[in-house]
């Protein structure tokens, strides 16, 4: 029974290489692949984060750019109900073509316009007007950067 006893108290010995190294990982590798893991989730959260911001941002010019053309839009169905008040009462002056544009602004470089003809009385349909075009309409000249000169491969 003491034979058995001393067996079982008796710890393993290691196996080693041929060259002295010891067999498993051990836990060196195993804590170099947690910090490169690591490394990676917090690079991954740093770009979702500057990828959020940047989405925000966007977002934000958006909302910006689509309010200011709807607020343009209300200023031109106000206009455009003064011209149809003053056809209505007869003050409008009637350009030689026939043709009303009316103008607002959206942004700096932006118009909204909308041209208007006025209806003879012989034509069918409802109301003194008729909206020939609404557009918006860039203000300024786009003047794109010039090019670089890229090796096309020739010699």
């Amino acid at each position: 029974m003491s034979e058995n006893l001393d067996r079982w108290k008796k710890l393993p010995e290691r196996k080693e290489e041929a060259g002295g190294m010891s067999k498993g990982t051990g836990v060196g590798m195993a804590s170099i692949l947690l910090i490169v893991i690591v490394l990676a989730f917090t690079t991954f959260g740093i770009l979702s984060l500057v990828s959020a911001l940047s989405d925000v941002r966007m977002s934000g010019k958006a909302h910006a750019t689509a309010a200011a053309y709807y607020q343009a839009e209300g200023r031109l169905q106000e206009q455009l109900a003064q011209l149809d008040g003053d056809l209505l009462a007869g003050r409008a002056q009637i350009p030689e073509q026939g043709l009303w544009e009316l103008k607002e602004d959206v942004q700096e470089v932006q118009q909204l316009l909308l041209i208007v003809e006025k209806r003879q009385e012989t034509e069918e349909g409802e109301g003194r007007y008729r909206v020939l075009w609404q557009r918006l309409v860039n203000t300024v000249e786009w003047n794109p950067e010039p090019g670089i000169d890229i090796w096309d491969g020739g010699m």
